[in-house]
């Protein structure tokens, strides 16, 4: 094993990320109209009077956690975002829709194969939900975070626990795990990722590490993002003690845009560049001040799965960093980009192996 494995010169293959979903990436750099936009919105756009409307039954998606009832067993269950996707997928819930982050989120193709059932992507145009292919999946109770603005209308489709995200890992997990009725496979979980966090932060002590710059193209495939503490990437390497660059110091908020003009602040030993199906690295090759920074120039820029690192309070997302820091910093491996990948899909298989209930 190399001593200070992070040394070890990466490859540059910025704009190559068909090798790690096995399609191209969706990206709006060829669209100048696109607004600039974060790599992982919060929360997906507020569902419609109209839409909801359309699909003649369904129930209060702004409705409270506490207002709504546990899972039973056997429900057809449908998550509504990928946070609460991956924690159905890892606690061994079989589900039959969820929303796939722009439709773009690989995860969707994992949770297929890993349950052996088919699972219908329920997100519609812009990211909304499409309520009417929600409502002929029939679900008995629909999981996930909750639409700003969502209008109410009728009960009738299903039971639905849609939860306030606060920004809190563990509340928000449990939270979401009370709908889904798992809340003491979701309780291991959350201590898990909690002994695991400090059983790699002492490794870390063991060894040289290097300070680390966590990075992030935005969705218009033109803009960069600095990601916080609200996010599995800022978090975990936060809980890590892991130095980072002082402009990325005491950041909370999720993603924060970064000037091409200050990119030298963002320069260390190593930098963590987010990439996958939403965040095009590409234009970087562009970029005069990316050239010089010294992380570039001595080969040690690092790509990580921008959907795991970026999505909020997601569990997934705290043990796939983890792992990928543990890989990187430590085991002289390499971090694994796409929940389809066959890599992917072999770490999936054991977070599964490890948390679900029989």
């Amino acid at each position: 094993m190399v001593a200070e494995p992070w040394r070890t010169p990466h490859p540059q293959v910025y704009g190559e990320p068909e090798r790690a979903t096995g399609r191209p990436v969706v990206a709006g750099a060829a669209d100048p109209r696109r607004p600039t936009r974060a790599p992982e919105e919060p929360v997906l756009p507020p569902l419609t009077r109209r839409s909801l409307l359309a699909a003649a039954a369904t129930c209060l998606l702004a409705g409270c956690a506490s207002g709504s009832r546990d899972a039973a067993p056997g429900e057809r269950l449908v998550t509504l975002d990928g946070a609460a996707a991956a924690l159905a997928l890892m606690t061994g819930l079989p589900q039959v829709g969820t929303a796939s982050f722009l439709s773009a989120d690989p995860l969707l193709q994992a949770i297929g194969e890993l349950q052996a059932e088919p699972v219908v992507d329920v997100s519609g145009a812009g990211g909304a939900i499409d309520v009417e292919r929600l409502a002929t999946l029939r679900p008995g109770v629909v999981v996930g975070y909750r639409f700003p603005g969502a209008e109410p209308v009728p009960d009738g489709l299903a039971t639905v626990h849609a939860v306030e995200r606060t920004g809190d890992l563990d509340a928000d997990c449990r939270a979401l795990a009370a709908g889904m009725g798992v809340g003491v496979a979701v309780d291991e979980l959350l201590a898990d990722v909690h002994r695991r966090t400090g059983e790699l932060a002492a490794r870390l002590r063991e060894v040289r590490v290097p300070t680390v710059s966590v990075l992030s193209p935005g969705l218009d495939g033109q803009s960069l993002y600095v990601l916080g503490t609200q996010t599995p990437a800022g978090a975990v390497v936060e809980a890590l003690g892991l130095a980072r660059p002082a402009a990325q110091r005491g950041v909370a908020e999720p993603f924060v845009a970064v000037s091409t003009e200050r990119l030298t602040e963002h320069d260390a030993d190593l930098v963590l560049l987010l990439t996958g199906p939403t965040a095009d690295p590409a234009f970087l090759r562009s970029e005069p001040l990316w050239e010089r920074l010294g992380a570039v120039r001595a080969g040690r820029v690092v790509e990580v799965d921008v959907m795991r690192w970026a999505m909020m309070s997601c569990a997934l997302g705290s043990l796939w960093v983890l792992d990928d820091l543990a890989a990187t910093l430590v085991d002289g491996a390499g971090p694994v980009i796409g929940a389809a990948s066959p890599t992917g899909l072999e770490r999936l298989r054991g977070y599964r192996a490890r948390y679900a209930r029989a």
